[in-house]
């Protein structure tokens, strides 16, 4: 069961590594003077947990922990067993020096010198308590033991606040701030793994992030029994609370944020001042929170506010509900703040209207909550009324910006079929809207067809969203690989501009620049791309948030004309809108048109991480994206990867197993895929491999199949490979050449000059090939193509080495290696080395392999201390459930930081990290670099 699956590892997952090995290190310090620690962190943050761990980590040793735990109504008890614990260690005195026993010992661990107490919620005890906790933090008297305090920093008294920011800023205390999880913490923590939504409504709170997962659980089963256990720490929260300061918190769970004492006390039903004095105990006890803004009140956080609402009487919160929408409609509120209240309410069947209106007001800022409005409408408006196509059409935009397609394109279906009296142009836009989702998440094209008969409509031909209709199609042609109609994209173009709509007007340009890309119009094609760029540069992040196809065509025509760094601003700007306006289905599309911009650029690393990014993003639901991004990061690997590793064959070929049956070539990952493994081939001494498989790939030599940005790198890829197999290149040469004077951008043509130079070598004019090379590398470098413009000067020097012009070989090859150098290109540092027959090509002083591994592993002074232990616990054999249990974390947590230490030492696997550690240990002071 769920519920069962979180309650067994939540007792022994820990993902604050860091900080409990701080703790560990702290209390396990030589010497016989303990210290205060303060462990600070909000509600729900994981202190508990944090320090069971450490508790459970002592119980093995000869001194366990003794645990106390603070409430608001125990008085001194726990001070006098901590007073006592220090009354023993002061008559024990000096500690004596032999080894202590140690009991139950299943594993080796460190000893500690010294007896360890920890107090939970210090925060709750009685002033008594505080200041001897102040006296130890003071040290005065210095205390024997080490003492750990866990505390809410809303709720800590004064005194023992400012005992110890004191202390710690002089050293004698440790203060430690529980902050929120980050990402990947939060997808370690469960074993199950939480939705991007989740885990940004959690605010990286670890038990607001279980809860909503609870939450989420009952909602599909049912039943709610994951949800009880968090209801009933909720529950002794509050417990103790006077009937005034519950109804006054109960008020303000269903205000929930943004609400004064006059409106609690109107909703609460109590008197003013009762009510304001109930609201200041609730504050005090971190319950009710002050906004930042004015003299306003919140709820503490979201997911505090509905565990509390699931507890409250149902027909009480009905009435509240109520007395709180009558209370903000008088006072003018707008839709955003009383839209809960009208779906909550008891008069939420004639208010419908209002709650579309409320909702749409909304989903600007918080779609989900959005989505929450809308849904009970469904069951009361059907689809044939008005008010349920209206509610219909806003819930599939919700959805639709949630990156959940099928639910929004069911509804789009729903609302046509229906025949509901629905605003055409409402409809026309809302089916724009998902097409063009579905093209960026390469999903069906069911929309497509619902699109023409729309276009085709002579009542839309006017109208303000025919320009976003014709986009919508043009994307989605586009994404297949297709051109869209120039003269519908212009006719849209004008229209789009007369209204005054930038990020249309910059998406048809997009297009219109693709046109002219095809049909070899360069210039206006640039034009085009520039004018479409400095619209998308006008425009703000929340239009573009709605508009991120156009940054996709202006991203893309930039790549086929060879300006890839206006290529990647545009692309990296909708990366970080995507990710600041929460549209994380988005990522994948974005972020392989990134790392294909990058590695354009050189940026092999840039490249190779966009692609790992677009691979964790795309991982759930979207196969497509998912294999064309690891041929990308194959394509980065095929230059950086060390000689003979096989990295990029690996992923070139897990590329390919994953092509799906249909649309492998639209997004030309099969192009990718096969190119990597012919280059991996002809790298490794057999080219006619290499031109067997991109033959097969490109079904012939004509390469009919693949798309036309990739057709110029295989046929020079063809011809070097046909060259050293001493196979004829009229024809690949050939159609290179025609291909180039189709489409006249700089990379096509550097291509073509190296397809000519190749040629030229086999034809016996080296001479003639070194200018053809020499040209190739000169429009490489124009675009910024380091990579390229440095295979194209090792080319030239193997044709000046075959003329027996050795010194300027000789130094066409230093430079190339310089280039490549930059970009990490180690393979193609290695390639250039054989190109003169002498040693692997790099700048003075060339280094032996002994010290390029040395120079390799410099990279282990970046890992962390954890990294390190695990690198040591994997290189000594143990497996990783070992290590998990041994470091008390989970197996996640294990195999994350594997990834890591395997891409910062430049290896992938454990027998290469072991070798490795092998090599620094012989080489240099193991001890102390790594």
């Amino acid at each position: 069961m769920y519920e069962d699956r979180l309650t067994d590892t939540a007792s022994t997952r820990v993902v604050r590594t860091a900080e409990l090995d701080l703790l560990l290190s702290l209390t396990q310090e030589p010497g016989s003077e303990g210290r205060l620690i303060a462990v600070l962190g909000e509600p729900g943050s994981g202190k508990t947990h944090l320090l069971s761990a450490l508790v459970r980590e002592r119980q093995w040793t000869a001194l366990p922990a003794t645990v106390y735990r603070c409430s608001s109504g125990d008085r001194e008890r726990a001070m006098n067993a901590v007073r006592k614990l220090l009354w023993r260690a002061r008559r024990a005195g000096e500690r004596e020096g032999g080894d202590r026993p140690v009991i139950g010992l299943a594993r080796r661990r460190h000893r500690p010198d010294r007896e360890l107490v920890v107090i939970e919620d210090a925060h709750l005890a009685d002033d008594q308590t505080i200041g001897e906790l102040v006296g130890i933090a003071a040290g005065d008297p210095a205390p024997l033991v080490d003492v750990i305090v866990s505390l809410r920093p809303r709720q800590t008294p004064d005194r023992l606040a400012e005992a110890v920011s004191v202390t710690t800023a002089f050293g004698r205390t440790v203060r430690i701030e529980l902050g929120p999880l980050d990402d990947e913490q939060m997808l370690a923590m469960s074993p199950v793994p939480a939705p991007y939504e989740l885990r940004h409504r959690s605010g990286g709170n670890p038990f607001n992030l279980r809860a909503l997962q609870a939450m989420e659980h009952g909602a599909r089963s049912g039943g709610d029994g994951a949800l009880a256990p968090y209801e009933f720490a909720v529950m002794s929260e509050v417990r103790d609370l006077a009937p005034a300061e519950r109804y006054a918190l109960h008020a303000a769970a269903i205000l929930r944020s943004r609400f004064d004492t006059d409106l609690l006390a109107e909703v609460a039903e109590l008197d003013p001042l009762v009510a304001s004095a109930a609201l200041r105990r609730l504050v005090r006890r971190d319950l009710v929170r002050v906004e930042p803004v004015g003299t306003l009140f919140a709820i503490r956080d979201e997911v505090f506010g509905m565990l509390l609402r699931q507890m409250i009487d149902p027909c009480w919160a009905a009435l509240a509900h109520q007395r709180a929408l009558h209370r903000l409609s008088a006072r003018g509120q707008a839709g955003t703040q009383i839209g809960f209240h009208l779906v909550s309410s008891l008069s939420r069947s004639s208010e419908l209207a209002r709650i579309v209106d409320a909702s749409q007001e909304i989903m600007e800022t918080d779609v989900s909550e959005c989505v929450s409005w809308l849904t009970p409408v469904l069951a009361e408006a059907p689809a044939s009324t008005e008010i349920g196509a209206r509610a219909r059409l806003a819930l599939s935009t919700a959805f639709g910006r949630l990156g959940r397609m099928a639910e929004s394109r069911d509804l789009l279906f729903v609302v046509h079929e229906s025949g509901a009296a629905v605003d055409p142009a409402a409809l026309a836009e809302q089916v724009a809207f998902v097409s063009v989702v579905e093209g960026v998440l390469s999903q069906d094209v069911q929309t497509l067809d619902l699109l023409g008969d729309l276009l085709r409509r002579p009542d839309l031909r006017d109208s303000p969203v025919w320009p976003r209709l014709v986009l919508a199609r043009g994307f989605r042609v586009s994404m297949l690989g297709r051109t869209a109609g120039r003269a519908e994209t212009e006719s849209a173009l004008r229209a789009a501009r007369a209204a005054g709509d930038d990020p249309v007007a910059a998406g048809l340009l997009g297009l219109a620049a693709l046109a002219s890309i095809a049909a070899g119009n360069v210039d206006r094609a640039l034009a085009e791309a520039d004018a479409a760029a400095e619209a998308l540069d006008r425009t703000p992040e929340h239009l573009m948030a709605r508009h991120i196809e156009c940054l996709l065509l202006a991203g893309l025509a930039y790549i086929y004309l060879g300006r890839s760094a206006d290529a990647q601003r545009q692309v990296g700007r909708g990366v970080e809108i995507a990710r600041r306006r929460r549209r994380p289905f988005l990522l994948p599309t974005l972020l392989v048109l990134l790392s294909e911009a990058e590695r354009h650029l050189g940026r092999l690393r840039q490249a190779r991480d966009a692609a790992d990014a677009a691979i964790v993003e795309s991982d759930a639901g979207n196969p497509l994206r998912h294999a064309q991004a690891v041929a990308l990061k194959s394509a980065a690997e095929v230059w950086m990867q060390p000689p003979g590793s096989g990295r990029a064959k690996s992923l070139a070929q897990q590329a390919l197993a994953q092509q799906a049956l249909t649309g492998a070539h639209v997004n030309g990952s099969a192009s990718i895929a096969a190119l990597t493994l012919a280059r991996c081939a002809w790298l490794d001494g057999d080219p006619a491999h290499c031109v067997t498989l991109l033959l097969n790939e490109g079904r012939g030599a004509d390469m009919r199949v693949i798309p036309s940005g990739s057709r110029l790198t295989i046929w020079e890829t063809l011809c070097a490979a046909g060259m050293d197999a001493g196979m004829p290149l009229d024809d690949w040469a050939r159609r290179a050449q025609e291909h180039a004077r189709a489409v006249p951008v700089p990379p096509n043509l550097a291509y073509a000059a190296m397809t000519r130079g190749h040629l030229l070598r086999v034809q016996g004019s080296p001479g003639e090939a070194v200018r053809c090379y020499r040209e190739a590398a000169d429009l490489f470098a124009s675009v910024g193509m380091p990579v390229e413009q440095s295979y194209a000067l090792g080319q030239a020097a193997r044709a000046l080495g075959e003329q027996g012009r050795a010194e300027q070989a000789a130094h066409t090859v230093r430079l190339a290696a310089e280039i490549a150098r930059r970009s990490e290109a180690v393979t193609l540092l290695d390639w250039l080395g054989r190109q003169t027959g002498g040693p692997p090509a790099a700048p003075a002083p060339q280094p032996g392999a002994r010290q390029e591994m040395l120079g390799r592993l410099e990279v282990f002074g970046r890992l962390t201390h954890r990294e390190r232990e695990i690198a040591l616990l994997i290189c000594s054999g143990m497996k990783r459930r070992d290590i998990a249990d041994r470091l008390t974390i989970s197996m996640r947590t294990v195999d994350v930081h594997l990834t890591r230490i395997y891409r910062k030492a430049g290896v992938s696997s454990r027998m290469e990290l072991a070798l490795a550690i092998q090599r620094k240990t012989a080489g240099q002071e193991y001890a102390t670099r790594f």
